[in-house]
């Protein structure tokens, strides 16, 4: 197999990330029926619980000016979740009662996603943003030192935290944090041009719908956004002022420090996707090589949507390595 042929499928695994996450299981078995993709995955995706189903009360804090949404399950060491973009904290539906067997959970919505009611977007926003909201999520509630764990975006803003409060971070789980530029050239080209700046652009146009179509017709590869069930459609939309924010700001994911990231002291597990983007995959190496004692973690029959594909492989990785630090 060439190296381009290589990367083609590895992009064609990848393309059904966001919205697999966002609204599981019904939405994956309409995308497969609409777009007939090449690949899918070998386990049924695991659709996320609605509220409800998680018999927990949502609750706000205000922390750094913001209201913040969450959920808590579990007593014991708090873990705190981040979830990935274009989702929410009903993201960690699925793994709420694995954790909270032997932690105090907490699971929350970042500033610009559902439900919270945040905007205007902040001039000048970037992700670490979001990490000072983590922190001061923290202080508000009492939870420091705690075990962290962050997916996608949110384990950008989960290591960009704990780059500036160590302190307050007992372990870190990094779950392929987009640090764009870490990239190489031409992958991060690619990925800006194909993906990033269009819809940026549609955004910035004023025109949400152009850029839900974009965004979907990307990781899905085909234009399915009018196939949709109308409450699939609501739950995207649901969260697109946290996609707008990412898509729109200058530098979503600024450069962090190499030097600073090698020199963390608590214990760390990358967990990683046999078959991710080729973006993920130099950042993911580029980790490895800077953090080379840590624990590592590739999840078999996984693309970067791993949390929806392999949920127990996740799941039981991460509990894994938080039981062996206690």
């Amino acid at each position: 197999m060439s190296h381009n042929h290589l990367i083609n499928t590895q992009q064609l695994l990848a393309r059904r990330r966001f919205l697999q996450l966002v609204a599981g299981t019904t939405l994956s078995v309409t995308l497969l029926a609409a777009c007939k993709p090449i690949t899918a995955p070998s386990q049924p995706l695991v659709a996320a619980k609605p509220q409800e189903e998680l018999n927990m009360k949502l609750k706000k804090v205000v922390a750094n000016g913001v209201e913040l949404h969450y959920l808590e399950q579990g007593q014991g060491d708090p873990l705190v979740l981040l979830h990935v973009g274009l989702a929410d904290y009903r993201e960690w539906g699925p793994q709420m009662d694995r954790f909270a067997q032997h932690y105090r959970v907490i699971a929350y919505s970042q500033r610009y996603y559902y439900p919270n009611q945040n905007l205007p977007i902040v001039d000048d926003y970037t992700t670490l943003v979001d990490a000072e909201d983590l922190t001061a999520l923290l202080q508000a509630l009492d939870l420091d030192p705690i075990h962290l764990v962050g997916y996608s975006s949110g384990a950008f803003m989960a290591l960009a935290m704990t780059l500036d409060h160590p302190d307050m971070v007992r372990s870190l789980v990094l779950a392929e944090p987009p640090i764009l530029h870490w990239a190489t050239d031409a992958v991060l080209t690619e990925f800006m041009t194909a993906f990033w700046t269009p819809v940026g652009a549609a955004f910035r146009q004023g025109d949400k719908e152009l850029a839900l179509r974009t965004s979907i017709e990307f990781f899905i590869g085909a234009d399915v956004l009018d196939k949709l069930p109308a409450d699939i459609r609501q739950t995207l939309e649901e969260n697109l002022a946290g996609w707008e924010a990412f898509t729109t700001s200058a530098d979503c994911f600024p450069m962090l420090d190499k030097e600073q990231v090698a020199q963390l002291p608590m214990p760390i597990l990358l967990l990683t996707a046999a078959n991710t983007l080729p973006i993920h995959q130099d950042v993911n190496a580029e980790l490895a090589r800077l953090l080379p004692q840590v624990t590592q973690v590739t999840i078999p029959d996984a693309t970067h949507e791993m949390w929806a594909e392999q949920p127990d492989a996740c799941g039981e990785a991460v509990l894994a390595f938080l039981q062996a630090q206690s």
